[in-house]
């Protein structure tokens, strides 16, 4: 596959605008988009708006003409956007008018809108787009925010959707959007990604569908996730534009609110599903739905669902396919997979096996001396995130030396292949750093270093941490994600999922703090004692495993801990805030 040109059947794109001009062309009156709304708070299905092919190439015609009036191309716009269909107009909007997108979302009226202020200061928009309904939210955010308050502010509601635009011709190389990183262990970076960078991805989902016999025009997709999140973007706006496959959207929130809508949504489609969520998502499905209450519940059409976008937690994925497995939920369908912002979506992905969700028992000990070695006893389970999608090439390397290191060591992951991205907006050196590796002796290839820790085994990535989060104690090396299961694992009152372990500067060296979320009161004598017995726990259970001495344990309640806009644990943020004094640690009275 070329590097700026995707194939998809007779069809050759050259950038995102292309695709969408030439379904529109061939499948006009083809539902490409629905939203579902939920005016019944209790309701498990869903009121559906929809936009065929046809109807969203119009409207992003339309967009780019009010765009053009206050912005030139190459100019970025911030979309201060809800999720639904107004958000793809605009979206495909700044695509035909050259205009660079910057996804995001609307303000909050609760005062934490830090990242709002961080990203659109590094953006620096030439205008904010917004709906009606939002626009006194962001008049009141503009008003505190740091950004120039020059800026023009549209709404979608001035759109002009009866005139008509030609766009201009463009590249492949052309920057079709920022993608601002999430944040896990740095401030947020816009990454450039260009419209081949999209192309090649979509492609590589493709293919990794073929594989599981998903080739066809009758699959659909599902999505629940943000659309300023880079998986979310892909799947609920790029994809159905790639092959004529539609997809139906729910907003997060309806999600969070009953888990169940998601699956009643994919049991309800009669053609074959695709969907993606964190793991968080199969969580919250294990947890809190009850199948037998699900109207018809059909899971025998959901072929593949990608698990990504944090840490893939098996025990989650298990109880999910428990829980689901007696209405057609096949084991095959779960797929764990790795990728970032930087490569555009996703690296690799549990496509060569009907496996599912796979996972690898290392002996601990040697592991914390950067080696793999299997066992069948116990020892530190980790994920497998599968092979390189096709096209793109996984290195594990030494990241002092630049020496590649062979299958069962442990380095820093180094990707190639045509989905990278063009590098950080405005960040040069940034850029140079990460988009820039090259290995030792030079092979010619530019890698992205990706400050993710891990090793291959048998052709597949297993990721074990952040190369920022990776904490030494005397000589040996503890990884953040495997401290933080034994700690969950511990006592039946830590929360799954919320734990975050990280290292402070000692007198003698580094020092471990574990954070744990609890549900539970500690006010009284009892609940003070029951808090400390948690701790205990929490610590020995560590020491017994690792053999690691922790130095504290901090309870805080639902939510305490620092998290990115896509879920992820902030580990970095956490060490601040332990170190400030700023965290909301449950205490005695």
């Amino acid at each position: 596959m070329s590097a700026s040109l995707l194939t998809a059947g007779q069809l050759e794109y050259d950038t995102l605008v292309h695709a969408l001009t030439v379904q529109s062309r061939q499948r006009p009156d083809q539902i490409a988009y629905s939203h579902l709304g939920y005016p019944d708070p209790r309701a498990a299905r869903g009121t559906t708006t929809s936009l065929t092919y046809g109807e969203i190439d119009r409207a992003a015609r339309a967009f780019a003409v009010t765009l053009l009036q206050v912005a030139q191309p190459g100019d970025r716009a911030v979309l201060l956007l809800p999720p639904g269909l107004d958000y793809v107009k605009a979206f495909f909007g700044c695509l035909y008018a050259g205009i660079i997108a910057v996804p995001l979302y609307p303000p909050s009226t609760h005062n934490a809108n830090g990242r709002l202020d961080a990203v659109c200061v590094d953006a620096d928009p030439a205008c904010l787009v917004t709906t009606d309904a939002e626009m006194s939210k962001v008049t009141a955010w503009l008003d505190t925010s740091p950004i120039d308050t020059t800026r023009l502010v549209l709404s979608t509601s001035e759109v002009d959707e009866s005139v008509y635009f030609e766009p201009a011709p463009q590249g492949g190389e052309q920057i079709a959007l920022l993608q601002y990183t999430s944040g896990s262990t740095r401030a947020p970076a816009g990454v450039m990604v260009p419209h081949r960078g999209l192309l090649a991805n979509a492609a590589q989902v493709y293919e990794l569908l073929s594989h599981v016999g998903l080739s066809g025009s009758d699959l659909t997709f599902v999505s629940w996730l943000p659309l300023f999140h880079d998986m979310g973007l892909m799947v609920g706006v790029i994809l159905p534009i790639i092959k004529g496959n539609g997809v139906v959207q729910m907003s997060p929130t309806a999600f969070l609110r009953r888990p169940e809508r998601w699956l009643q949504t994919i049991s309800d489609i009669p053609t074959p599903t695709v969907s993606a969520a964190p793991n968080v998502g199969y969580e919250l499905c294990a947890d809190r739905v009850d199948p037998g209450q699900i109207d018809g519940l059909d899971l025998s059409r959901w072929r593949f669902s990608l698990a990504g976008a944090e840490p893939v937690r098996v025990s989650t994925m298990r109880k999910f396919h428990a829980a689901f497995a007696g209405y057609g939920l096949s084991a095959s369908t779960l797929v764990a997979g790795y990728g970032l912002a930087e490569a555009t979506l996703i690296v690799s992905a549990n496509w060569r096996t009907e496996a599912g969700i796979e996972t690898l028992t290392v002996d601990r000990d040697a592991l914390a001396q950067g080696k793999v070695i299997v066992t069948e006893g116990e020892g530190a389970q980790v994920v497998s995130a599968g092979a390189a999608v096709p096209g793109t090439r996984i290195v594990i390397v030494d990241p002092e030396t630049g020496l590649p290191l062979p299958d069962d060591e442990l380095g820093e992951v180094w990707v190639s292949g045509p989905a990278i991205a063009t590098g950080y907006f405005n960040r040069p050196e940034e850029t140079e750093q990460t988009f820039g590796g090259l290995l030792c002796p030079s092979d010619g290839t530019r890698y992205l270093r990706t400050g993710d820790i891990g090793f291959l085994h048998d052709g597949e990535l297993y990721p074990t941490s952040r190369l920022k989060d990776l904490i030494i104690v005397d000589g040996r090396n503890f990884y953040p994600p495997d401290l933080e299961a034994t700690a969950e694992a511990a006592h039946p009152l830590v929360l799954p999922g919320r734990c975050s372990i990280f290292s402070i500067d000692g007198e003698t060296g580094e020092k471990i703090v574990v954070l744990v979320e609890a549900r539970m009161s500690v006010g009284s004598p009892e609940g003070a004692a029951a808090a400390a017995a948690l701790r205990n726990a929490v610590r020995q259970a560590i020491f017994d495993t690792h053999e690691v001495g922790v130095h504290e344990v901090l309870l805080l309640g639902p939510g305490g801990i620092p998290r990115t806009s896509s879920g992820k644990i902030q580990r970095a943020a956490s060490r601040t805030a332990y170190l400030g004094g700023a965290l909301r640690v449950l205490r005695p009275r």
